[in-house]
């Protein structure tokens, strides 16, 4: 459940990061958008308020001229010089440079006196091409060249056509003036796109021809480029073509686009507004791409921050909401563990006990009936198996609980696998052959000698081959097979395999065989008890020693269980190992001292009850013995007795006064010749290796768990079995 969760918000951490990545890029887009529609209306108001200006500029010249005409009207000039002096004097006291009449031949009269006939025109053009169309007035640039080198003088011409004006018989058809182009240039010098003192943008005027009037910065001069067109002709990247532009000049549209030539770094964006029909001009600002850039870079590198800021706010909050909910989950699914666990445990302990307490009743009930004794031993043997049965559960829920806390102890040594398979085989076959099942043994080692916890891989076997004999009808057979594998020169992998042909498992079953409590609801295994916990203890054995346990069966077709073990290769064989594996013993025999005969025995147990079966048990089996109620007693006992009196001490660890561990210590510590020699073997109920450990470091032989096996104890001590 908790890994669907880790899942589940590790797939909304991915789907809030998608979300926020369009949404950023989304948000960049319009960013950029913004600013260019802010920057075009930037230059929008400025190029409005330049050809606001330039317009009153030129409607003023015009109205000059009108004036002028007026004035002339009352001079009433009789001669050519008459009308050429009042020319220059029009010119000196007025804002024009120079002024000049164009006759109806085209013969051009000026302020200093000059006159050009039509047939020697080389200096002016001719003016009335200009009011063509039914034109009364135009402006335009007008260039002066000398002869052998470029244009020496700029200017713009402005000119309205004459209605009624004549001189000397002869009839004027317009007055012409005449500016420097800085008169109007002057009036167009854009300083908001300059950086560094570089200007990232620039205006102009131009016709409807596409002509240059104007260049701020006579950038298309340099290039010697006079026109739009031409410019635009030679672009490598163009929004509109020259035809759309002209289409767009006619109707005086105001329009903007972008266009780029070979070479160029950055776009330049071209804004077109036009005059009047009567000023038949357009304005034109462009401005470099890398305005639009910077000011992009600017408020996105703040957008970025505060975007980064709100993104890491927001993920640490949904972290800390997952951490939160993640914990709650773990612990509703902690909670809803111990309750199934409990219930499980409240099922399984209850159910033997049941029949224990019940057995228990009908023996005190009929104890004194002669009739009843045969009944009396099977209801004994009963509860025998009961307990055998509560003892096997409580030690499973104890590694259970050891396992899954990870504290599980493994012990990695020198191990024969081929005497631990036959061990496994010896402990097994009567159970098996008993049930009328073929019990095959095979060994395929090439490497005898491995590290490893040989206890835990009996433990697994065990429980595998147990469950195979229980699920295996008779007739049928059991194989119990090890091989190796080397890994390399100093590894190899250890496969046990027990393969059944007894009833098998559903399909459905494999998939929670290594849950808790997880046994088959099957008709044909009705009767058969288990704990449930075996498999899952294996499994998370052979997990904590590196290997694991993989299953196939199929339902009457019986089942094949795996466990592989890895481990480092022995290849000096120690000594008690040779021994061992001669002699066909277990190793327990170590730390096991052999008795001829009856020895006195010191039972240090602090419960009455389990001292007075203890002490029975032995007495039965001929031996002398003593009882200490606590661990001081118990070396008290010791010093007072004589030297040789006591053979054996069965000590508890967990006594009042002096634990058994101190006591053995300050045994081991007295000044007399069996102090050393004397077995002591530990008592407990604590199962786990740190108390085992603990025993052998305080002086203790050996360990026995509680509740005692008899047969076990009867064993470490010399005999060879119980009556």
């Amino acid at each position: 459940m908790v890994k669907k969760q880790k899942i589940f918000y590790a797939m909304l951490v991915i789907s809030a990061l998608a979300i926020v990545s369009v949404i950023t890029l989304f948000y960049i887009n319009q960013l950029n958008q913004t600013i260019s529609d802010n920057i075009i209306n930037e230059i929008s108001e400025i190029a409005e308020h330049d050809k606001s200006t330039i317009q009153a500029y030129i409607e003023i010249c015009w109205k000059d001229l009108y004036e002028i005409q007026e004035r002339f009207a009352g001079y009433n000039c009789r001669t050519f010089e008459e009308m050429q002096e009042h020319l220059d004097l029009e010119c000196t006291v007025g804002d024009f440079a120079r002024l000049c009449l164009v006759t109806e031949d085209g013969t051009v009269y000026t302020d200093g006196h000059e006159i050009y006939p039509p047939e020697s025109m080389a200096r002016y053009p001719d003016f009335m091409t200009y009011f063509a169309n039914g034109n009364d007035r135009f402006v335009t640039r007008f260039d002066e060249y000398t002869e052998g080198s470029g244009p020496n003088r700029e200017s713009i011409l402005y000119g309205i056509r004459l209605q009624d004006f004549q001189v000397d018989g002869i009839r004027m058809r317009a007055i012409i003036g005449m500016n420097d182009i800085s008169s109007i240039q002057d009036k167009m010098v854009i300083d908001c796109f300059t950086k560094s003192g570089e200007s990232r943008g620039h205006s102009a005027l131009i016709d409807m021809e596409g002509h240059y009037i104007v260049d701020i910065n006579k950038k298309v001069y340099e290039n010697e480029q006079n026109n739009l067109f031409a410019h635009l002709s030679e672009s490598e990247d163009s929004e509109l073509t020259n035809e759309e532009v002209a289409e767009k000049f006619a109707a005086l549209e105001t329009f903007a686009f972008y266009h780029s030539h070979t070479g160029e770094k950055y776009k330049e964006l071209f804004y077109f507004i036009p005059f009047d029909e009567k000023i038949r001009l357009y304005f034109i600002m462009s401005v470099n791409e890398a305005v639009f850039r910077e000011q992009t870079r600017t408020f996105f590198t703040m957008s970025m921050i505060m975007l980064v800021i709100s993104i890491l706010t927001i993920l640490s909050m949904l972290l800390i909401v997952m951490r939160y909910q993640i914990k709650t989950i773990r612990a509703s699914e902690k909670e809803k563990s111990q309750k199934e666990f409990l219930s499980n445990m409240s099922h399984e302990i209850r159910t033997p006990l049941n029949g224990l307490i019940g057995m228990n009743h009908l023996i005190m009930v009929h104890i004194d009936d002669d009739s009843q004794r045969s009944h009396i031993k099977e209801w004994l043997r009963k509860s025998h198996s009961t307990a055998k049965y509560l003892l096997s559960l409580v030690n499973d829920v104890l590694d259970m609980s050891k396992l899954q806390a990870g504290k599980v102890d493994i012990i990695n040594e020198p191990m024969m696998v081929d005497a631990l398979v036959d061990e496994i085989a010896a402990m097994q076959t009567d159970n098996i052959q008993g049930r009328g099942v073929e019990f095959i043994v095979e060994k395929d080692v090439i490497e005898p000698c491995v590290e490893g916890d040989a206890t835990r891989i009996k433990q697994i076997l065990m429980n595998i081959v147990g469950n195979a004999a229980k699920f295996t009808p008779s007739g049928k057979s059991i194989r119990l097979s090890v091989r190796q594998e080397k890994t390399d020169d100093t590894h190899v992998m250890t496969f046990y395999l027990c393969k059944d042909t007894g009833i098998g498992m559903s399909r459905d079953y494999l998939g929670r065989i290594f849950d808790t409590f997880s046994q088959e609801q099957n008709r044909n295994i009705s009767g058969i008890t288990g704990t449930g916990l075996g498999m899952p203890i294996s499994k998370l054995l052979a997990n904590a020693m590196g290997g694991d346990i993989t299953v196939e069966s199929e339902l009457h077709a019986g089942s094949t269980f795996t466990v592989s073990i890895p481990s480092v290769i022995v290849k000096e064989i120690p000594d008690y190992l040779k021994e061992t594996e001669k002699n066909g013993t277990a190793k327990e025999s170590l730390h096991s001292q052999k008795h001829s005969g009856p020895c006195k025995i010191l039972v240090a147990e602090d419960v009455e009850l389990n001292a007075e079966i203890l002490l029975e048990i032995l007495s039965m089996e001929g031996f002398e013995t003593a009882h200490a109620q606590n661990g001081r007693e118990a070396v008290d006992l010791f010093r007072e007795s004589e030297i040789g009196e006591f053979g054996i001490i069965l000590m508890d660890m967990q006594m009042p006064v002096m634990d058994g561990c101190e006591a053995s210590r300050e045994i081991r510590n007295l000044d007399r010749a069996d102090a050393q020699s004397i077995q002591i073997y530990a008592c407990t109920a604590n199962t786990f290796q740190e108390d085992r450990d603990l025993a052998l470091a305080s002086g203790m032989n050996d360990f026995l768990t509680k509740p005692i096996d008899i047969d076990v104890l009867l064993k470490k001590m010399g005999k060879s079995g119980g009556k």
